[in-house]
């Protein structure tokens, strides 16, 4: 069965000669896995829409019984931030992929995530990378169900900033001030 999803790449690992094993967040059939038959050749038809974090349409095969789809294109929708940030930010955005690597279950429908991943890409240079990379670690735990009640674990002040953050969009951060210490928390 061929589908097709917007997505975004986060972790390619070689695979024989000539392949690439995808990770990709899917908005609609959330974390997947895949082979780019072809990718590491010098006129792959994938290009560098296998770069990380490359906001992509991608079409792929699904057989039944197998863990890994066959990824037929995948088509750039917003290429890849890594180009247009200095090195600190590009280290958040690696930890950004690891964490969705980490926390998302495969095949599980994440439009939620999809959507928080993008905006918070979208939102680098509107405030400090590491507000950002604290508000988006604080909802990947809220969405996948296992942040416990901020009020309890954090002192009165700073869990009432936090909670009043966690209600802005990441482009809306900046709003927010918090000190360096009561981020590194």
């Amino acid at each position: 069965m061929v589908e097709s999803s917007e997505a975004l790449t986060l972790r390619t690992y070689d695979f024989g000669e000539a392949n690439k094993i995808v990770v990709l967040l899917t908005k609609s059939a959330g974390l997947l896995r895949g082979v780019a038959y072809g990718a590491k050749k010098s006129r792959s038809r994938f290009g560098a829409s296998l770069e990380q974090l490359t906001r992509v349409r991608v079409t792929f095969k699904r057989k039944e019984h197998e863990d890994l789809v066959v990824l037929q294109s995948c088509e750039i929708i917003r290429p890849s931030p890594a180009y247009r940030l200095g090195f600190e930010e590009n280290l958040y955005c690696s930890y950004f992929a690891e964490l969705v690597v980490e926390f998302v279950r495969e095949q599980v429908e994440s439009e939620k995530l999809f959507r928080l991943t993008n905006a918070v890409l979208e939102a680098i240079g509107t405030a400090s990378i590491e507000l950002l990379a604290r508000y988006f670690e604080f909802w990947v735990l809220r969405l996948e169900g296992v942040l416990p009640a901020l009020d309890t674990l954090l002192p009165e002040e700073l869990a009432s900033k936090t909670i009043r953050m966690l209600k802005l969009s990441p482009s809306e951060l900046g709003k927010v001030a918090l000190t360096d210490r009561e981020i590194a928390r």
